[in-house]
């Protein structure tokens, strides 16, 4: 329905902006008292995340169901199962929410790097070709390793949402307290 559209619209939008909103604040707060090896690697992390988001909802959208309906563990094919009949709503979370959230937070990273290198080398003439060498590397790195990964998810497509729907299936266990292992106080 249109009403249904418009409510999926308003909630991605929304999850787009408190993202970005989240992980733009962080990496500001990490990179303004942090120093260059730090930059570069929340460069990298940002960078990783944007490539694995990219692969993971490729893999989600060309998957076969078929395939996964022969899953042993009930749980998983309930969440494989779940992911690729949702595979719009998955693949525009994760490559158009977060891979481009990353992305554009690559951007911001790079611009911390490109300071940091144009201060070390104080020749302003050169500070043009540092900014166009640390965006190039970065657009560089970004379509070669997005390229490899696609290739990967489309090959692999079940494989990869089958350990998506086994880490989904995690739960973490709470531990029991006071079932005899523990004095209680009102029994001392």
């Amino acid at each position: 329905s249109s009403r249904g559209k418009w409510l999926w619209v308003t909630k991605i939008s929304l999850l787009a902006f408190s993202i970005s909103l989240f992980l733009s604040l962080l990496s500001s707060l990490v990179l303004e008292k942090s120093g260059l090896i730090i930059a570069i690697l929340l460069l990298l992390i940002f960078m990783s995340l944007n490539v694995l988001s990219d692969m993971v909802g490729l893999a989600i959208t060309s998957c076969q169901i078929e395939s996964l309906k022969k899953i042993d563990n009930l749980e998983v094919q309930k969440k494989c199962l779940m992911l690729v009949r949702n595979s719009d709503k998955v693949s525009s979370i994760l490559c158009d929410v977060i891979g481009d959230i990353c992305g554009i937070l690559c951007g911001v990273s790079g611009t911390i790097v490109t300071a940091y290198c144009i201060v070390r080398i104080e020749i302003v003439s050169l500070e043009i070709f540092v900014g166009a060498g640390v965006s190039a590397i970065i657009a560089g790195l970004t379509v070669l390793f997005k390229a490899i990964s696609k290739n990967y998810a489309v090959k692999n497509s079940e494989r990869i949402v089958k350990k998506v729907g086994a880490f989904l299936c995690l739960k973490k266990r709470k531990p029991k307290l006071n079932q005899g292992n523990f004095p209680n106080k009102r029994n001392e």
